[in-house]
C-alpha cells in the first residue's frame, strides 16, 4: 500500500510513476497470487517444506514494499496500515500459518495496486494541466531570424512565433496574424476565440488555425498559466481539517486494533483470534479515500475553469447556505448599454440614435462609446457620414457638433437646460412621455442567453423609464429637445437561471451594491433576490459581509462573489470568496480563496453541489469504515473469523469505499 493510509501527493513534475515500477507492481502481485493459489491453497507443491520455503520466499519479496514502508513509519515515529499488515504476516510466519501469511501479502498488494490506479485516474484532470505547460518557445530575433530556446529564458518584450496547432507559449498580446484560439485550459470552455492583432493571449492555450507572432508580457513564472498550476499543486498538497481527521482517525484505528490484538492475545490465549484482530482493521479506506474524494473533485473544478485553494474550500463550500454577490460586474455586465431610445418630439427613435452617435463619434467616454455600439447594432453606419464638427464640448456635461447645417446637441439634463430655450425638468420629461406613449415606439433591449438565443426585454407602459435607468442623456436638434437615451447596467445572461438553481437547493440569495435603492430593487426583482441592500461603501459592505457572516454562526458558511479587485476586503472577510475576474485577471487570482476563470455564474452552484458530494462521500467512508472496523473487532475478539476471512473483510472494505470517493472521478454532474 504504496502510500495507503499515509497518501502523499507528490508535485505534478513527478505524478506518473515510473513505467518500471508499475510493471514490477503487477508482476509482484501475479505471482505471489499465484503462488498463494497454487502451492498455499491447492497444495500443488510437493514436499510440504519445499511448498513452506517457497511460501516465505514470496512473502518475503512480494512483501518487501510493505516491510520497507513499515520501517521508514517507525523511524517517523508514526503507526500505519503498513505496519499492522508485516506484523500480521511476521507472527503467521513465525507460528507456521503460511496460507494466511501469503494471503494477506496477497490482498495488501491487491489494495495498493488498486489505490493506485485510483489515484491515478483522480490525477488525470490535474495531470493534463500540466502536460499542456510549454516547454520550449520559437523566438524570433530583430533581424527576423527564428530560434527555439528554452520558455524559461524567454522574457518580457521578446517576439515569439506560434505556428497552427502548436500550444501558445507565453502571455501576451499578438502583433501580427490572426487565428482561432482554444483556451479551455484556462476557462473551461470548449468554445475556441477568434483573436486578432491587438488582442491578449494566454500561455497553454492552443492555436488552432494560423500562424501568430506575439509580444511576451510576462515571464513564463508569472503566466496565468503558471500560478493556476501552482494553486493546483498548493490545493492538493494542502488538507482540509475533515482530512486530517480522517488521517487522525485512521492512525488510531490501527494502534486501537494492535492493543487489541494484546488484550486477545491475554484474554483469551488464541494466536488466531488475535491474528485476525489485526488484520481486520481496514483503515485504509478512510486515510486514502478522503484525499481521492478532494482530489477527484480538485480535478474537475480545474478542468471547468474553477481554481480552488485546497481542500479547506470544498469542505468550506460543502456547508454554504448563503450566497452574497456584488451586482456591479457580477450579476450584471459591469458597463453601460442603451436599452431605451425615446422620441420627444417629430423624429423617430433611430433617427435620434443616428443624430446622437454622429456627436460621439469621436470622444472616448463610456456613454459616447455605448450609443456608437448600439447603433452600430442597429445598422447604422456612421463612417459613411460626412464629418461633424465639434463647436464645444461641455466637461462632464455635454458636447455640441454641426452636422449637414444641424446643429446637435448631447448631454445630461443640466446642458440640455442650457442649450434649449425654456426650463425643462425631468419630472416633465417623464410626464411627456408617459402621456405620449402610444405614439413612440422604443428600441427594445437585446441580450443573447446562454443557448445564443436573443431575448427582448420592452418596458410595459406602466414603467417609469427613470426608475430603471442608471443615466439619461438628452439629444436636442437646433436648440429643441428632441428626445432622450436611457443606459443600464444590463444583467448577465445567465444570471437569473444561476440565482434560480442556487434558491432551489435552498441557498439563501442576498445581493449587496453600492447603488440606488431604485437601481437595487429593479436588478433585486428582475433576478428574484428577496434580500439586498443599497447605496453602500466598499467599507459598509465589509461590515454587511461580517454581519451575515456572524449571524450564521460556524455551522453554515458565508460565499461573496466579486469581481477580486474592488470588493477584495469583503470577499476576505467571507467564508469563501469567489472571483469572478476575467480571464488573466493577477489581482483575482491572488485575493480569493475560489477563481472562475471565466464569468459564468452557473460555475457556483455547480462548485457548491460538487463540493457538498464530495464531502458527503467523505462522510460516508468515514462511518462505514468505523462501521466496518467495529463489528470485524467483535468478530475477530470472540473467535468468529480466522485471519483468512479478516484479510478478505480488510481488504473488501477498502476497495469498497475507494472505489466509493473513485465515483467522483466518473461523475458528471450539470
Amino acid at each position: 500500500m504504496s502510500g495507503a493510509c499515509e497518501y502523499e501527493p507528490g508535485s505534478l513534475d513527478g505524478a506518473n510513476e515510473p513505467l518500471k515500477g508499475r510493471i514490477a507492481g503487477i508482476i509482484r502481485l501475479a505471482a505471489v497470487g499465484m503462488i498463494a493459489l497454487a502451492v498455499g491453497w491447492l497444495q500443488l507443491l510437493q514436499p510440504d517444506w519445499l511448498a513452506k520455503l517457497t511460501i516465505g520466499i514470496a512473502v518475503g519479496m512480494g512483501g518487501f514494499p510493505l516491510f520497507r514502508e513499515s520501517t521508514y513509519a517507525l523511524r517517523k515515529g508514526r503507526v500505519n496500515m503498513e505496519l499492522s499488515m508485516v506484523v500480521a504476516i511476521v507472527a503467521s510466519l513465525l507460528l507456521l500459518q503460511f496460507l494466511p501469511a501469503i494471503v494477506i501479502t496477497f490482498f495488501a498488494l491487491l489494495s495498493e495496486f488498486v489505490e493506485g490506479l485510483i489515484v491515478k485516474k483522480g490525477r488525470k484532470n490535474i495531470e493534463s494541466l500540466y502536460r499542456m505547460a510549454p516547454r520550449m518557445a520559437i523566438m524570433k530575433d530583430r533581424s527576423g531570424h527564428t530560434f527555439q530556446n528554452e520558455i524559461e529564458k524567454v522574457k518580457a518584450g521578446d517576439v515569439v512565433i506560434t505556428r497552427e496547432g502548436d500550444i501558445i507559449a507565453v502571455d501576451g498580446t499578438i502583433i501580427s496574424g490572426s487565428s482561432t484560439v482554444d483556451q479551455s485550459s484556462i476557462t473551461g470552455e470548449s468554445i475556441p476565440v477568434e483573436k486578432k492583432a491587438g488582442d491578449m493571449v494566454f500561455a497553454g492555450t492552443l492555436n488552432l488555425t494560423r500562424q501568430l507572432e506575439i509580444r511576451c508580457e510576462r515571464k513564463s513564472t508569472e503566466t496565468t498559466f503558471a500560478k493556476i498550476i501552482h494553486l493546483v499543486e498548493e490545493a492538493e498538497v494542502s488538507k482540509a481539517p475533515i482530512q486530517k481527521l480522517t488521517d487522525k482517525m485512521a492512525t488510531r484505528l490501527i494502534q486501537f486494533a494492535i492493543g487489541l490484538s494484546v488484550i486477545t492475545y491475554l484474554v483469551t490465549h488464541d494466536i488466531v483470534s488475535t491474528l485476525s484482530v489485526i488484520v481486520v482493521a481496514g483503515a485504509c479506506g478512510l486515510a486514502v479515500g478522503t484525499p481521492i474524494a478532494l482530489l477527484a473533485t480538485t480535478g474537475k473544478f480545474s478542468k471547468r475553469g474553477i481554481v480552488t485553494k485546497g481542500g479547506l474550500q470544498i469542505e468550506n463550500m460543502s456547508h454554504v447556505e448563503t450566497v452574497v454577490f456584488d451586482k456591479t460586474g457580477t450579476l450584471t455586465q459591469g458597463r453601460l448599454e442603451v436599452t431605451q431610445v425615446a422620441s420627444l418630439g417629430g423624429l423617430s427613435p433611430r433617427n435620434i440614435l443616428e443624430y446622437a452617435a454622429i456627436a460621439e463619434r469621436n470622444v472616448n467616454h463610456p456613454l459616447a462609446i455605448a450609443i456608437s455600439e448600439r447603433a452600430s447594432r442597429e445598422g447604422i453606419l456612421i463612417s459613411a457620414k460626412v464629418t461633424s464638427t465639434p463647436d464645444v464640448g461641455v466637461s462632464g456635461r455635454g458636447i455640441v457638433c454641426t452636422y449637414d447645417g444641424i446643429r446637435i446637441g448631447v448631454g445630461n439634463l443640466e446642458f440640455a437646460k442650457c442649450e434649449v430655450s425654456g426650463a425643462i425638468s425631468v419630472d416633465e420629461i417623464s410626464g411627456m412621455l408617459k402621456g405620449k406613449r402610444e405614439s413612440f415606439k422604443f428600441l427594445v433591449n437585446e441580450h443573447k442567453d446562454i443557448s445564443g438565443e436573443t431575448l427582448q426585454i420592452v418596458r410595459g407602459d406602466e414603467v417609469d423609464l427613470f426608475d430603471h435607468a442608471l443615466t439619461t442623456i438628452y439629444v436636442t436638434i437646433d436648440r429643441k429637445l428632441a428626445g432622450a437615451i436611457f443606459f443600464e447596467d444590463s444583467l448577465r445572461p445567465d444570471a437569473k437561471k444561476a440565482v434560480s438553481k442556487l434558491r432551489s437547493m435552498k441557498i439563501r440569495v442576498v445581493m449587496l451594491t453600492g447603488d440606488n435603492r431604485k437601481i437595487a430593487k429593479r436588478i433585486a426583482d428582475d433576478l428574484g433576490i428577496n434580500e439586498y441592500d443599497s447605496e453602500l461603501l466598499p467599507d459598509q459592505k465589509v461590515q454587511r459581509i461580517e454581519e451575515i457572516v456572524r449571524k450564521s454562526g460556524n455551522a453554515s458558511k458565508v460565499v461573496m462573489v466579486g469581481d477580486g479587485i474592488n470588493d477584495a476586503p469583503a470577499l476576505a472577510k467571507a467564508d469563501v470568496g469567489i472571483a469572478m475576474g476575467k480571464t488573466g485577471t493577477d489581482v483575482a487570482i491572488e485575493t480569493a480563496d475560489v477563481v472562475l476563470m471565466t464569468e459564468d455564474l452557473m460555475k457556483i452552484p455547480y462548485l457548491i453541489k460538487n463540493s457538498k458530494n464530495a464531502i458527503s462521500v467523505v462522510r460516508q467512508n468515514f462511518f462505514g469504515t468505523l462501521s466496518v472496523d467495529g463489528i470485524g473487532f467483535l468478530l475477530a475478539f470472540t473467535g468468529h473469523i480466522n485471519p483468512l476471512l479478516a484479510a478478505l473483510i480488510h481488504v473488501s472494505s477498502e476497495l469498497v469505499f475507494m472505489v466509493n470517493s473513485a465515483r467522483l472521478i466518473m461523475g458528471r454532474n450539470p
